[in-house]
């Protein structure tokens, strides 16, 4: 299982405070001979320069470059523009989103997932905060929004590096790293940066970055009076999945307004796989990953950016979701703890072939079948993730929201209008 393919388009926020050069950016993504095809959706067109570079006009919102990219403005809402780009679906494979210069990328992110016919079509891919070298010292004191844009960030392009000396650059990074020590830092001239850098976001190695940024932060650099904290977790060991399913129910319950990144990589104990969950706030999204490879460490790697985070009382509640039952047990209990509960493979079967029926997936597809925790307080603590592995295309993913055991035809039915449901 490939813990970053997926049938969603993934969706790319680029924010920036005023005058950092994010327009110089989305310039070069809008006229760049880089191959790709993206769909890039603005607040307007405004500065962007655009006119030389149109080929075709479809109507007043939405217009192709010639470089393959798809442009579009936002007129009335984001979702508004999201289901006017599916309308040209064929036409690229990734979107990237700008904000204005004072917004906070949170409730962009949080349109992705709080809008359930946008979330089976468009997933979070990643950040890209633009901070203007010469100035960002001087607004991090004194702006939330420029915090908060960087605290945001899986990428910083720290811009405009001419106009600084090394040594302050230096001392800058610093500073970045006290806010947001998960992101990646490219320095650059004139928002000059290799573009699958952006691209390519979302294929990061996350457990790198989460190993980086706990040893940023357990060397000492903390600075308090800013507000916004990053709480990083590096541990071995066997999670239970219904402990973990319950801690995250009472986090986000306490912490949700003021968490404005969460992500990582879990272990569930007598799970062959990795389970991947990403966060914006109250909104969370968790599905299996890769298979963990034999001989690796099994560890634990989470990050939570946000206001006000209480470190130590978020890291003891991790610490009590660790298996502690004994192994001694002839039926050893799943990765939810339970005992004696086995899945019959003429369920798994015939789950698969409903699946088939209903898709029309050839007769040979490989369909994963498992149980994954489910963190929504008015969800059931476990539910079903179905990924259909299809030739030459990405992999689709369906959750129903059962056990295995208790799925029955209506509710594969159910997956034709709604692939993804979400409470």
């Amino acid at each position: 299982m490939d813990n970053d393919t997926s049938n969603k388009v993934p969706v790319i926020i680029l924010t920036g405070f005023l005058g950092a050069g994010k327009t110089t950016l989305l310039n070069r993504i809008l006229t760049a001979d880089h191959g790709r095809r993206i769909a890039v959706i603005m607040n307007e067109f405004g500065e962007v320069g655009i006119d030389h570079h149109l080929l075709l006009a479809s109507d007043q919102d939405v217009v192709q470059m010639n470089n393959g990219c798809i442009c579009c403005t936002v007129r009335g809402d984001l979702v508004r523009a999201l289901f006017q780009l599916l309308e040209h679906r064929d036409g690229f494979d990734t979107v990237v989103i700008e904000t204005t210069g004072l917004a906070e990328p949170a409730p962009v992110a949080q349109t992705l997932y709080a809008d359930e016919a946008i979330r089976r079509e468009f997933s979070l891919a990643g950040v890209v905060t633009v901070v203007d070298a010469k100035h960002i010292g001087s607004q991090i004191d004194a702006s939330a929004e420029a915090r908060e844009q960087i605290s945001f960030a899986d990428l910083l392009l720290l811009n405009k590096t001419d106009l600084s000396a090394l040594p302050q650059l230096d001392e800058l990074e610093k500073k970045l790293g006290d806010l947001n020590a998960i992101a990646k830092v490219h320095r650059s001239r004139n928002s000059e940066i290799d573009l699958s850098a952006i691209f390519d976001l979302g294929q990061a190695d996350l457990a790198q970055r989460i190993e980086g940024a706990a040893a940023h932060h357990h060397g000492g650099h903390h600075h308090h009076h800013l507000q916004v904290a990053t709480v990083c977790i590096v541990e071995p060991g066997d999670l239970d999945g219904l402990k973990v399913s319950m801690w995250f129910r009472s986090l986000i319950a306490e912490f949700g307004p003021d968490l404005l990144r969460m992500k990582g990589i879990l272990n569930l104990r007598g799970d062959p796989d990795q389970f991947l969950f990403q966060g914006v706030q109250t909104e969370f999204e968790g599905k299996p990953g890769r298979p963990w490879a034999a001989g690796e460490d099994r560890i634990n790697r989470l990050v939570f950016i946000g206001r006000k985070l209480d470190r130590e009382k978020i890291t003891a509640g991790f610490m009590r979701c660790f298996f502690t039952g004994t192994e001694d047990s002839s039926a050893p209990p799943d990765p939810f703890g339970r005992h004696n509960v086995e899945v019959s493979p003429f369920t798994l079967d015939q789950i698969r072939y409903w699946m088939r029926q209903n898709f029309d997936f050839p007769k040979g597809t490989p369909i994963v079948i498992k149980e994954v925790p489910c963190v929504k307080a008015s969800c059931p603590p476990i539910e079903t993730a179905i990924m259909a592995i299809l030739k030459n295309e990405p992999p689709r993913h369906f959750k129903i929201q059962q056990t295995i055991d208790a799925i029955t035809f209506d509710h594969v039915y159910d997956l034709i209008e709604n692939p993804m449901p979400c409470c």
